[in-house]
């Protein structure tokens, strides 16, 4: 498995992984975790899971596992009881990241596709649209940063428009790294939007 590590400040880094279009569960590292996907129908959603814990295992040794809270929020823990990070997960077509680091944190990944468009006047406010206009990947970094701050607040019931405010008087579309803070609950957070490929990967943190 060929794994990407991007540092983005101190402690916090992400590592990527493309999803393979198929896995060979035959393989002994596969074949120990097909019991994690066995009741997933879906053979995407399988390679996903599988190459999820597969990063896991590689990024953090194979006395580590991939837990869930309730609320579906990833933790991991140590068999041998030692310290492990605080991580954040995304997936989009064909990619996985994880975000780590000692303290919370929060990670989003999504193509740059028109689809986008689709959503904004359900996940933006009036500032925020202003911004965003019909530029496709300001609303694509505008998404993972709500994404990504989602992840990692405590709070539940989340409206993304009223509740999460993106600061994009400074982000530019054309950049390939775009710092700028975001608000949320009236606590205020930095984000760090990446240009990887044809993806915008986003991360939050305090």
């Amino acid at each position: 498995m060929e794994i990407k590590k991007i540092k983005i400040k101190g402690d916090i880094e992400v590592a990527l992984t493309e999803i393979p279009d198929m896995l060979d569960f035959s393989d002994s590292a596969c074949f120990g975790l097909r019991h994690l996907a066995s009741n997933v129908r879906s053979d995407n959603r399988r390679s996903e899971i599988i190459t999820t814990n597969l990063m896991v295992k590689e990024l953090f040794g194979n006395g580590c596992t991939l837990h869930h809270h309730n609320s579906g929020a990833p933790y991991l823990v140590s068999e041998e009881g030692k310290d492990v990070p605080k991580i954040s997960i995304s997936h989009c077509r064909g990619m996985v990241a994880v975000a780590y680091s000692d303290k919370a944190v929060g990670v989003d990944v999504e193509q740059i596709e028109e689809r986008v468009m689709r959503i904004r006047n359900r996940v933006q406010n009036a500032d925020e649209m202003q911004h965003t206009g019909d530029s496709i990947v300001l609303n694509t970094v505008l998404w993972t940063a709500k994404e990504a701050l989602f992840k990692l607040i405590p709070e539940e019931g989340v409206d993304f428009a009223k509740d999460l405010q993106i600061h994009l008087e400074n982000v530019d579309a054309d950049a390939l790294e775009n710092r700028y803070l975001a608000t949320a609950y009236g606590r205020s957070y930095n984000m760090i939007s990446l240009l990887v490929d044809e993806n915008i990967l986003t991360i939050a943190f305090e």
